[in-house]
């Protein structure tokens, strides 16, 4: 059965973005596809996700495990990720930072093994990579700083080669791959619904404070798309102001519901609009917290990091390394 095991150096790398994404493409190219995690709770928000997001695979059960997987347990996640038929191909998250595990888990499966490392984190997946010997399909870098792209170029791909590490790309820094639904922030506020909450699962990749706004209203909440739009609800003018931009969600503080004329413009715009207890300082400082803790759990993300992977990625490479697995 060919089988890819897609792991990193630290969480939150990317492992669910790129075995997700890579799963779709395979689907795509009419292959039988089989997608999950290898360890992870009953509840695991990445495996929900996988299953939302690439249906057309067949979902891969994690195997609960406390640390690192003993010996038994790496067996356990083999067989669950391998009882799908000898034609299809397994796409399976291994773990962070577990790299004896993972190879452990790649030589049940005579897996390719691909790397994902964030651009700060290259002299880690340096060190980590001989665990993976042969089986190492190559090394991506993920969430990569746009302004340090010399950086890239110049010190960490030649630092790769210089290893005898295969560099497979690197995908960018990207607002929609780190944005959240407005439901999701209203959720984290605790607000009320007031309007049109059924548009309330589009992504929102800013927030906007409409505090003193030196700049014409509509000047200002425009300058930034798909944003989400942070008043307090006894400013009025504020939230027609934003209303009168596309923007994607309107929250309003301090518990005011309000006046006539922004149900009005919501209503016109088909805007959600939640009412939150907490004051604009408040509740700006808890969507930072929460901001920092974003899933890959959106359709429009996996639409974003496929386009971004089909541009900066050797897919290729991974495709031939599938079809002839390293044994050994």
């Amino acid at each position: 059965m060919p089988a890819l095991l897609v792991v990193s150096t630290s969480p939150g790398a990317g492992k669910t973005a790129f075995a997700a994404t890579y799963s779709a493409r395979l689907l795509a190219d009419g292959a039988t596809v089989s997608l999950g995690k290898a360890f992870g709770a009953v509840d695991d928000v990445d495996a929900a996700a996988m299953k939302t997001l690439v249906a057309g695979a067949k979902a891969i059960d994690p195997i609960a495990a406390s640390g690192a997987p003993s010996e038994d347990q790496v067996r356990q996640a083999a067989q669950a990720a391998g009882g799908s038929g000898a034609s299809a191909v397994a796409v399976i998250e291994g773990l962070s930072g577990e790299h004896d595990s993972n190879r452990l888990l790649a030589d049940e499966l005579d897996a390719g093994v691909v790397l994902l490392a964030g651009q700060s984190e290259y002299i880690s997946a340096i060190e980590s990579a001989p665990a993976y010997g042969d089986r190492l399909v190559g090394i991506v870098i993920n969430n990569a700083p746009r302004h340090q792209g010399h950086d890239l170029e110049s010190e960490i791909v030649p630092a790769l080669e210089a290893a005898g590490l295969p560099y497979i790309g690197a995908i960018p820094e990207d607002r929609r791959l780190v944005a959240v639904t407005a439901r999701a922030m209203h959720e984290c506020l605790g607000g009320e619904w007031l309007e049109w909450e059924e548009h309330a699962d589009e992504l929102v990749e800013t927030v906007l404070i409409g505090g003193i706004v030196l700049d014409w209203g509509p000047h200002y909440f425009s300058s930034q798309e798909n944003a989400a739009v942070l008043v307090r609800g006894d400013r009025p003018d504020l939230a027609i102001a934003a209303l009168a931009t596309p923007i994607k969600a309107l929250i309003l503080t301090r518990g005011v519901k309000p006046v006539e004329y922004v149900y009005y413009e919501a209503d016109k715009r088909q805007v959600p609009v939640t009412v939150v207890d907490k004051d604009t300082q408040e509740a700006a400082e808890e969507l930072e917290r929460f901001l920092e803790y974003s899933h890959f759990d959106h359709p429009a993300k996996l639409e974003r990091f496929s386009d971004l992977a089909a541009e900066r990625l050797d897919l290729d490479r991974i495709d031939s390394a599938v079809a002839r697995p390293a044994t050994g």
